[in-house]
């Protein structure tokens, strides 16, 4: 951000005043999506006088409820809704959070003016985050250099106590949190598979197959991006009629793959050249917003370091990383909070291990295991975390 758009975010802010009963929203900076999505849904049921803004790029616009008030992602309207908003809800740090990477005076003094310039008295801000963590974020990634964290009247609102133990960390303990469960994962305790499954285009008489890799950040393959590297290049490692003939002699039924890639990976795919060469068998994840959908309708997962197992473990239903590059990213690219052996997933680096793991699978040693890292992690997901959070913000608020 420029220090000229910086100045006039804190003239806005200081010059604007709170709008009672104005909620602003935003998810994955101008998506409609993730917990906030289902928060201003739940909202909107509880209180319909609410105003509910949603700041969204211009694409997902047509995604938004006739009741929300839509404004684009980087505008200035955006900037004036979010300076006379007086409940803020976001699944990242709701834009009034930075962290602090150098030391020294300058710095120190640099920090207290962005603090006082963001910080609005009255505001209330509630981030949800975005998932639990195994890769390592902020001040524990390889290389990086964090010295402290500044924010501005924001609480966290978590799904588990080993996730809030590690924004906690991250954030060096300047962000109140609470751990009340994860709003989006509300939709895995329904029974709804055929309902989704016609919202999304998917078909009903068929198992899925949901393959959902994680975004690389080591390097540059593709216009300046890691594109190939973040699931590209593993989905050319797999032979999807022993894939699916695999998945058929272990689970029964037939089988369709749902490939669902960062947005950047997923402009790259010759879909229509996939969908011919596999009759319709590999299906575009891409064209709906919400992954908490995509997940309440498969039937096994794979992934790799994407936080979505730890979503898609409430569901009981088999997963499976398939890491060629495992090494590089647990050692040069990323790390982990925690090994990916200790995980209750079975781990393949290659497509061959990968169909050997799926044959062997053993479904009570799976459930097993899993139930004993929902037990460890501290999980408060019961399916009714969207009213339970609401709830605790109408009472922290004092709405």
């Amino acid at each position: 951000m420029s220090a000229k758009a910086i100045i006039h975010k804190i003239i806005l802010n200081k010059i604007s005043r709170l709008v009672h009963n104005r909620w602003m929203f935003m998810s994955f900076s101008g998506h409609y999506s993730d917990s906030p999505k289902y928060l201003s849904i739940k909202l909107h049921e509880l209180d319909p006088t609410a105003e509910i803004i949603w700041c969204v790029k211009e694409q997902y616009k047509k995604l938004l409820p006739e009741y929300v008030t839509y404004t684009e992602l980087g505008s200035n309207e955006a900037d004036k809704y979010m300076s006379s908003a007086e409940i803020i809800i976001d699944n990242v740090y709701g834009e009034r959070a930075f962290s602090v990477f150098e030391s020294g005076i300058l710095n120190h003094l640099k920090s207290t003016f962005l603090k006082w310039g963001f910080c609005k008295k009255g505001q209330k801000i509630y981030t949800t985050w975005h998932g639990t963590p195994l890769k390592k974020m902020g001040r524990d990634q390889i290389g990086n250099d964090i010295s402290n964290f500044m924010c501005c009247n924001i609480k966290m609102i978590l799904g588990n106590q080993y996730t809030s133990d590690i924004m906690e960390h991250l954030t060096f303990g300047t962000i109140p949190m609470k751990v009340l469960g994860t709003p989006r994962n509300d939709i895995l305790f329904r029974s709804q598979s055929n309902l989704l499954r016609g919202k999304l285009n998917l078909p009903i008489d068929k198992k899925i197959i949901l393959f959902a890799p994680t975004f690389r950040n080591d390097g540059k393959d593709v216009e300046g991006k890691n594109l190939n590297r973040s699931g590209i290049d593993q989905l050319k490692l797999i032979d999807f009629e022993q894939l699916f003939k695999t998945l058929h002699t272990k689970f029964g039924g037939d089988w369709v793959m749902v490939c669902r890639f960062h947005y950047h990976v997923a402009e790259m795919v010759d879909w229509e050249k996939l969908n011919k060469k596999y009759n319709g068998r590999i299906i575009n994840g891409n064209l709906n917003d919400d992954m908490a959908e995509y997940l309440a309708c498969t039937d096994t997962l794979i992934t790799d370091a994407s936080s979505c197992m730890f979503d898609y473990i409430l569901t009981d239903k088999p997963c499976f990383l398939f890491f060629p590059d495992l090494d590089n990213y647990s050692n040069k690219e990323r790390g982990f909070y925690i090994s990916v052996e200790e995980l209750p997933f079975p781990v393949a680096i290659n497509f061959e291990e990968l169909i050997s793991k799926i044959s062997e699978f053993d479904n009570d040693e799976y459930l097993s295991r899993i139930h004993s890292l929902k037990d460890n992690f501290g999980y408060m997901e019961d399916g009714k975390s969207t009213q339970r959070v609401l709830e605790w913000i109408f009472k922290d608020a004092d709405y």
